[in-house]
């Protein structure tokens, strides 16, 4: 009997500390702005910002991470009425901390008040998702 009460201690103690590592790790992900925004699967730690200026122009911010290479191992991509547009730069542009790079849309996308659209930025070499955001042009935009 002693044996029984000293294996349910023992899993008690196991599920406790199990969910104060789960509270830990939720913790930081607050603390560190986790999101699907920021980073998908990708194992680096990357913080962007990407915004629509106006119609035709975008803009990406890296808050945070390793420099990107967009154009060569990075790539962007906007996925607009069921249609994915390569927008990369070129030449290729490195993207260093606490910078930011504006770029053209195609010259057949138009984004109108109300449009939405899907910027993805992708890791080529790894192929991954590294940042996915769903824009929504508003008058403010």
């Amino acid at each position: 009997m002693h044996d029984e009460k000293a294996v349910n201690r023992i899993v008690v103690i196991a599920l406790a500390m199990m969910c104060m590592g789960l509270l830990a790790l939720m913790g930081v992900a607050v603390l560190f702005g986790g999101s699907t925004e920021r980073v998908l699967k990708s194992g680096t730690f990357t913080q962007l910002d990407v915004q629509i200026l106006d119609s035709k122009t975008l803009k990406i911010e890296h808050n945070g991470g390793d420099p990107l290479t967009f154009g060569e191992s990075t790539s962007i991509h906007l996925q607009h009425n069921g249609i994915e547009y390569e927008i990369s730069p070129d030449p290729p542009v490195v993207l260093e901390v606490a910078n930011n790079m504006k770029l053209s849309l195609p010259e057949e996308v138009e984004l109108k008040d109300g449009d939405s659209a899907i910027i993805l930025i992708k890791n080529e070499r790894k192929n991954k998702i590294i940042y996915r955001k769903e824009l929504i042009l508003g008058p403010s935009d």
